[in-house]
């Protein structure tokens, strides 16, 4: 499966690997901190709706949002780009503070 926007922000720290400052290359590290808040929202967002699919299979109306496949297809298809977001910006990140460790080690000598 494809993933544009990992695929993306992999070919930008490709780009970038010689053209940012050590400054530069601190700030991308945030994105591992921001990262690890959305996985955290994520959870929250989707036991909210695990609560909701629950209760809705217990109302003999059944009234929700999540009924038909295409309901359902929406949900998980918006769940899975959010968390393919996050796995880019953890990646970024990661990658980012990677980047430092020559830094330091050479300021260190």
């Amino acid at each position: 499966m494809r993933q544009p926007i990992y695929e993306s922000m992999a070919l930008l720290m490709d780009k970038a690997h010689d053209n940012l400052t050590p400054a530069e290359w601190r700030q991308l590290t945030e994105l591992s901190a921001a990262a690890s808040s959305e996985a955290l929202r994520l959870s929250e967002v989707t036991a909210s709706l695990a609560s909701l699919v629950l209760a809705d299979a217990k109302n003999p109306e059944r009234g929700g949002h999540f009924q038909n496949a295409d309901d359902v297809f929406t949900l998980l298809a918006a769940l899975s780009h959010s968390l393919e977001t996050v796995a880019a910006m953890a990646e970024t990140g990661s990658y980012a503070a990677s980047m430092l460790i020559p830094l330091r080690q050479e300021v260190a000598a």
